[in-house]
Formats: C-alpha cells, sequence, structure tokens
C-alpha cells in the first residue's frame, strides 16, 4: 500500500464521518437504537456508528504504541490465526452493550476528533516513520493507520463501507 498523504487521510477521515454524523442526525433516539435495522444483521444505527468509533480508537491507541517504540497492540488482531478482525469486532460489540445512544455518540465524535487532531500535529517525518515489528503491509505509522481505519482498497475509508447501508436504513424511514 502507498503511503496516503496526512492531507489525504485527514479528507477521507472528515469526508466518512461528516456523512455518517449527516444522516445520523435524522434519527431520533429511538430510531438510532433500533436493533436489526442495519445491513440484514443485528446492529442499529448507533452499533454501526461505534463500530466505527472503535477502529478510530484502535487508531488513535497504536499512534501511542508507536510513539513508546512498541508494536502497535492492533497487530495481534492482524496476525494469521488470531480471528483477526471478526475477533475485534466481536470484543468491541461485547464492550458497548448496554450503553445509551447519546454515549456512543458523545464516543464517537471524542475518538473522531482525537485521532483527526493527533494526525494533523504529526511531521511528515513521523507519518512515514518505521512502525515497531515491521509488519509487511504496514510499515509506515501513516499505512498502519489507514490499514485500521480503512476498508479494502480504501484507506482511512472505514466508514464509507457502511454508509450504504446506513443511507438504506435513513431511507426506509421515510
Amino acid at each position: 500500500m502507498a503511503t496516503v498523504s496526512r492531507e489525504e487521510a485527514l479528507a477521507t477521515l472528515a469526508d466518512g464521518y461528516s456523512r455518517v454524523a449527516e444522516l445520523m442526525a435524522g434519527l431520533s433516539e429511538d430510531q438510532a437504537s433500533a436493533p436489526r435495522t442495519i445491513g440484514g444483521g443485528e446492529w442499529s444505527a448507533v452499533d454501526l456508528l461505534d463500530h466505527v468509533a472503535a477502529w478510530e480508537e484502535a487508531a488513535i491507541d497504536a499512534i501511542a504504541d508507536v510513539r513508546r517504540g512498541e508494536v502497535p497492540g492492533i497487530e495481534a488482531y492482524f496476525a494469521e490465526d488470531s480471528g483477526g478482525v471478526d475477533r475485534f469486532n466481536a470484543e468491541r460489540d461485547a464492550s458497548r452493550r448496554g450503553r445509551s445512544a447519546e454515549d456512543i455518540r458523545t464516543r464517537a465524535e471524542g475518538a473522531h476528533r482525537t485521532l483527526v487532531g493527533q494526525i494533523e500535529a504529526m511531521s511528515d517525518e513521523e507519518w512515514t516513520s518505521d512502525v515497531p515489528g515491521k509488519p509487511e503491509r504496514r510499515r509506515q505509522l501513516g499505512n498502519l493507520l489507514g490499514s485500521i481505519t480503512g476498508a479494502a482498497q480504501h484507506p482511512f475509508g472505514h466508514a464509507f463501507a457502511h454508509i450504504p447501508d446506513l443511507e438504506a436504513y435513513v431511507s426506509s424511514l421515510r
């Protein structure tokens, strides 16, 4: 994966977050929390929002790990035979149970602001610095963050993998 510039990363993160936030803003608390409304699965709209926030929080944690000179903890989920992304998602799904839609919205907004602030504050040198452990596809910090917050062939675009399901739900309410 080629390194995406910090400016491109910030623009993609901002676009994805604003599109999700705009769709979420039109939902009442009950609509946002209604289970089994997103993508034919068990998720509610706030579950989707919390899911994207969990990956942004993982990126924040990875930045802290790299700054301490440690192999990012998220790499344990990316390792072969670890259960990977499914295990990460299952653990995060379990941790959000019982939280209010407002709590999740606040958490997502905070995670997004923190991640964006940390990326904005990075120097180009830090952005392209080597990640401890040098994972094969995520050797530089910018690549790692793009992988954590990305979707297939779309670094930093995780939100875009879920926007169509959220759009379909919002449309179904009209």
